[in-house]
């Protein structure tokens, strides 16, 4: 498959279009009738070699320059020695992590994961580590989000992958109105609470194993979690790519662009200042 090499420019030249030219062709295949099932028990499916090799190696190259200093970005603010924290939106300053947002091979899954709905790419974040980043749902902080999570390099339990809760995308979601005021869990941390929610789901919390090239879709309802790093400073290098459905009109983050696979590029709702 041939993907769209887009320039690397700087945050200055990277003015907000209404379309991006992309010179690739669609992929049509979705998921199959067990992978949808699957989805649709369990809230989510592993997806093996949607990526090659070379696509996998291609960004982790990039991302490992950055991270050394080898290459400069702007946008993309130097680390220190042993500093290697998730980025966060990189889509919005560096193409490269936006031609992944837009990889061809993940539109149709998408959709499916969607009940067929397109996909609209909002958020990146990139891990050169596993996150070991407590329980939480998704759809807490971006509404109606599904993920798809770009798996680089092989990633299991030595390396601090993520844990989920098969099921519990059927059961509650924590929004912002359980921690106010008369909420039920007014008071509560965050975590704690979702860590409470998955007690009472009463469901087993299962390790994500997958090999290099593997995608994992999960819905933003799921309980999940970044496992412990059984060995210390080892790598895991995956996007963590998150999307909405076209035609969801409550989106919350009005400032934020949301990024069609046909290249189309909007705000919406239209942001209010």
């Amino acid at each position: 498959m041939q993907l769209a090499r887009l320039p690397i420019l700087c945050r200055d030249s990277f003015q907000l279009p209404t379309h991006f030219d992309m010179d690739v062709q669609p992929v049509t295949n979705g998921l199959t009738p067990q992978q949808q099932a699957a989805y649709d028990e369990q809230g989510f499916v592993i997806v093996e070699n949607l990526m090659s090799d070379a696509e996998c190696d291609r960004f982790v190259d990039h991302m490992v320059a950055l991270l050394d200093g080898s290459k400069e970005l702007d946008g993309f603010a130097p680390r220190t020695i042993g500093e290697r924290g998730r980025t966060h939106n990189q889509h919005t300053y560096d193409f490269l992590a936006l031609e992944y947002l837009l990889l061809p091979q993940l539109q149709a899954p998408l959709r499916d994961c969607l009940g067929g709905d397109e996909a609209e790419g909002i958020q990146t974040m990139y891990f050169w580590e596993g996150s070991e980043q407590r329980r939480h749902q998704d759809q807490y902080y971006l509404p109606a989000c599904i993920s798809a999570w770009l798996a680089f390099m092989d990633v299991d339990e030595n390396n601090g992958t993520i844990f989920v809760q098969p099921g519990s995308h059927k059961n509650r979601l924590l929004t912002q109105a359980d921690f106010q005021e008369g909420g039920e869990f007014e008071g509560w941390e965050y975590n704690d609470a979702v860590d409470e929610q998955a007690k009472r789901n009463a469901l087993l919390e299962v390790p994500v194993q997958v090999s290099k090239g593997s995608v994992v879709f999960f819905d933003g309802v799921l309980v999940h979690r970044g496992g412990p790093i059984l060995q210390e400073g080892s790598d895991r290098h995956v996007l963590a790519n998150h999307y909405i459905p076209y035609g969801f009109d409550d989106w919350p983050h009005r400032s934020w662009t949301r990024h069609a696979f046909d290249g189309r590029v909007r705000r919406h709702p239209e942001p209010t200042d």
